[in-house]
């Protein structure tokens, strides 16, 4: 299946999520589930680097 992002692809959220993650938070993306709707496990982290949470979103969500 084709994915929009890969490993290590730099994101931000498009909506609030678990854990404390507002929209437009910035993440990486630690791995890809590639399937007919890919989801991805993404380190959210703070203004200064911190991590928030690690997450699997949609990838809608980001």
């Amino acid at each position: 299946m084709n994915t929009k992002f890969f490993e290590y692809d730099v994101v931000r959220s498009t909506c609030s999520l678990g854990d404390g993650v507002p929209s437009g938070t910035t993440g990486a993306i630690l791995m890809v589930f590639a399937s007919e709707h890919p989801q991805y496990e993404v380190e959210f982290v703070d203004s200064e680097g911190e991590s928030l949470a690690v997450l699997t979103v949609k990838e809608e969500d980001l």
